[in-house]
């Protein structure tokens, strides 16, 4: 069985990172992410607390993302979280041993084993027991081999329903497919994922806090052809040359939102009616997707980021008037958009405008309206989503240089209105 696992050490430059867990130490380092992980876990909201079991290829995973460290934190003083990914033969013998780590992450009892195998240390800001990962596997529950149902139910993630999954798996096999070849989701636990997204993957046993109803219900499966695995609006770093129209639609419906929303900002008078002289200040802001922190900037290009609790104050300054602004989700990075057509990012830690080095001669030539960030654990690859009042949506992939404060820009135009 081989073992996976995801954490961070405490210094910014002790970002997230896969290491494969052996018994030698010296071969634990930062690793790519591992393909199955890469393949199933757009199913989960992997920051939340989240399970998952699936096959692939004659092989088993299960996943475990989100798990709180009870200690470590990084340097903006939030808990660490771990993750776990086991993935097996697809074999009888393995699959028991799958299931019962699954059943102590349902019954919440995993989460403490994995902490305590975790200590602060070494290069990478964390070292893993090996011996006591396996000791954690060795003392799962020995489950039984009975034959279930494939009738395939989801339900909403309580306490009750996981309960629910857990007795299954102790008793019963996972469903068996004659297909060895096929990709399958089996068991999905998670947080914020839509209804549509588990019933398309067809997932034998689901669990979200988006599901309507409460308890465990049946639902009609699709067939291998209508089968799919959904993914998310923001391509991942690997397919950024991968064209995406739906996400092409959404940029252009924001954008034009967005456009909706700057027209009211330019003609006031139309709304307030008196004192038309009298000049109006309006500020942009925006929020981390984890509501750990907030951005705000005003037209004199003003940007200040804060945390919710205001233990944090960190102030930018753009040299033109800024129109647009997003904030990464873990707050470390904004980015900008002026009247100008300019797009700045900035190193909120550091107060530092990064550089950026562009290999083709793409920009805006008319004001950013509208933005959308998303940077790695490591932070040193940014996604930016840009729509301007020039029509033009594009996609900036940038390689940051943390150190030095430059980054290299490539730059793909996904729309444009411009004939």
């Amino acid at each position: 069985m081989e073992i996976y696992v995801l954490s961070a050490g405490f210094y910014q430059e002790q970002g997230y990172c896969w290491q494969e867990i052996t018994k030698n130490k010296n071969q634990q380092k930062p690793i790519d992410e591992p393909d199955l992980v890469k393949k199933f876990q757009v199913l989960l909201e992997t920051q939340a607390y989240s399970i998952f079991i699936g096959r692939d290829s004659g092989q088993l995973i299960l996943l475990v993302t989100g798990m709180k460290a009870s200690k470590r934190k990084d340097y903006r003083g939030r808990n660490i979280r771990n993750s776990i990914a086991l993935i097996a033969q697809d074999d009888e013998q393995d699959e028991q041993k799958i299931r019962g780590i699954a059943v102590l992450a349902l019954e919440g009892k995993l989460e403490n084993d994995i902490d305590s195998a975790i200590k602060e240390g070494g290069e990478y800001g964390f070292e893993v027991s090996y011996e006591q990962i396996e000791n954690a596997i060795k003392a799962s529950l020995q489950t039984k081999n009975s034959t279930g149902t494939k009738h395939v139910m989801i339900g909403k993630n309580s306490e009750d329903n996981r309960k629910i999954i857990a007795d299954e798996l102790k008793e019963y096999r996972l469903p068996q497919k004659s297909n060895t070849s096929d990709s399958e989701a089996l068991v999905v636990v998670t947080g914020i994922k839509k209804e549509d997204d588990l019933k398309k993957a067809g997932v034998w046993r689901g669990l979200s806090n988006l599901v309507e109803k409460q308890d465990l219900s049946p639902y009609e499966p699709p067939n291998s052809a209508q089968k799919f695995f959904p993914s998310f609006d923001v391509p991942s770093f690997d397919e950024s040359k991968k064209y995406n129209p739906q996400l092409v639609i959404r940029l252009i419906i924001f954008g034009v939102i967005g456009l909706i929303a700057l027209w009211f900002l330019w003609h006031p008078i139309r709304f307030l009616g008196k004192h038309p002289s009298q000049p109006t200040t309006f500020v942009l802001a925006a929020i981390s997707p984890d509501g750990e922190y907030f951005v705000t900037a005003d037209p004199h290009g003003k940007v200040v980021v804060q945390n919710t609790q205001a233990k944090t104050n960190n102030t930018l300054k753009n040299k033109a008037p800024v129109k647009s602004v997003a904030l990464s989700s873990d707050g470390s990075y904004v980015v900008t958009g002026d009247e100008t057509g300019n797009v700045q990012l900035w190193d909120v830690t550091n107060k530092k405008n990064i550089e950026l080095r562009r290999n083709v001669n793409l920009k805006h030539k008319k004001a950013v309206l509208s933005l959308a960030i998303n940077s790695n654990s490591s932070r040193d690859k940014v996604k930016i989503v840009s729509g301007g009042a020039d029509g033009q949506v594009l996609l900036w992939n940038v390689n940051v240089n943390v150190k030095y404060g430059k980054g290299k820009a490539d730059i793909q135009k996904l729309y444009s209105m411009i004939k």
